[in-house]
């Protein structure tokens, strides 16, 4: 090939669809959900009413929000097939894993699962959504001996997952805090595990199998994988007096700071300021892993490593002491990510199912030229 063809490495600034679900201005850190600014939007709309926006094109009515939470409610309740299911999964491993495995699983029990309409998009949409936080809080509780606890038909969203993963009612701090998170991460472009789901439907697989590739993608250390990591950061740090010192020997091992930088924004992160207030209040502003996240945070902010290269905190930075105050354990924090962005999957799963067409980028071959073939029996 050519040595002049121009390759963009991460498909950098390729603009391979059209979708209407969000707008992201990387230069001045603004993130819109058609058309609302995320500002307008946190505190003053619910979960479920961002994830009929982005499947319906428009904030729900309060008749339309109450039929759609009874459609989730409906659904979060397992069937006998589904409870033995999770019964007989394995209780080791990353929850990630789990969250894989059952959302796979989820196909072998649903009979139309092929279904690429846009009718079935909507209700294998609404059965992931719903059921995918039912499983893995019920997992987590057995596999630490404790029976799992059924969803309350009266809970909202962000309530029944710390409901079924605690087994008590969570204060409306928690839900605040947690539908908070959901909403600020329900959609957000043409990310690295959007984009996998939307080449699985491009190439005509089903809904699950967009989920699952979706979730396997999101798992990456430098995707949603970066929450988890993020927290075990502030963990070994210990103490916000400590920052300065861990960040310059880690910068002498030319390690990583995770948390930190982000492909599109060169600015703060629009949805940061959210969380970092979220978890504020959770802490009734005296927290001790709020405080050590601030402390890194002053440090990238005035250092001239990070300050040269435009590294700022994202949104797992702030994430990870959220998620660790409201009582998930590490290897959930990616997890709680899938159930947010959940919403946005399978919004662009619709996009990409009413104006498809196979995925199929090129390739640069920079490998040997032609070659004669020799037979096995006169290779040297």
């Amino acid at each position: 090939m050519s040595t002049e063809t121009a390759i963009a490495r991460g498909l950098d600034n390729i603009v391979v669809a059209s979708t209407r679900l969000s707008a992201i201005d990387g230069t001045n850190g603004d993130l819109r959900y058609l058309g609302y600014s995320m500002h307008d939007l946190v505190g003053r709309v619910t979960f479920e009413e961002i994830v009929a926006l982005l499947w319906y094109g428009e904030l729900p009515n309060t008749t339309q929000l109450q039929a759609f939470q009874r459609d989730l409610a409906a659904a979060r309740t397992l069937t006998a097939a589904e409870a033995t299911l999770l019964q007989h999964a394995p209780l080791s491993g990353h929850g990630m894993d789990a969250l894989r495995t059952l959302a796979s699983a989820l196909a072998l029990l649903d009979p139309a699962a092929a279904d690429l309409s846009l009718e079935g998009a909507e209700r294998i949409g609404v059965r992931l959504l719903a059921k995918l936080p039912t499983l893995i809080a019920a997992w987590q509780r057995l596999r630490h001996g404790l029976q799992p606890v059924a969803p309350a038909p009266m809970l909202g969203h962000a309530a029944n997952f710390l409901y079924m993963l605690h087994g008590e009612a969570p204060s409306a701090s928690a839900v605040r805090a947690f539908d908070t998170y959901l909403v600020l991460l329900a959609e957000h472009g043409l990310n690295a595990s959007t984009f996998a789901a939307r080449v699985a439907i491009g190439a005509q697989a089903d809904i699950y199998c967009a989920f699952v590739a979706a979730l396997g993608t999101l798992k990456g250390l430098v995707h949603g994988g970066a929450n988890q990591k993020a927290m075990e950061m502030f963990l070994e740090i210990g103490a916000p007096e400590c920052a300065a010192d861990y960040i310059t020997r880690l910068l002498q091992q030319r390690g990583v700071l995770m948390g930190v930088g982000h492909r599109i924004y060169k600015v703060e992160d629009p949805r940061v300021r959210h969380l970092r207030r979220q978890v504020a209040a959770l802490s009734d502003g005296a927290g001790h892993w709020p405080a050590v996240a601030d402390a890194v945070a002053q440090v990238v902010m005035t250092h001239p490593y990070f300050v040269e290269r435009r590294l700022v905190p994202n949104v797992e930075f702030y994430s990870a002491p959220l998620l660790y105050t409201l009582g998930l354990p590490l290897d959930l924090f990616t997890c709680a990510f899938a159930l947010s962005r959940s919403a946005g999957w399978i919004g662009h799963v619709r996009e990409q199912i009413a104006d498809n067409r196979l995925i199929r980028p090129k390739a640069d071959y920079c490998g040997p030229a032609q070659r004669d073939f020799v037979a096995l029996e006169q290779r040297a």
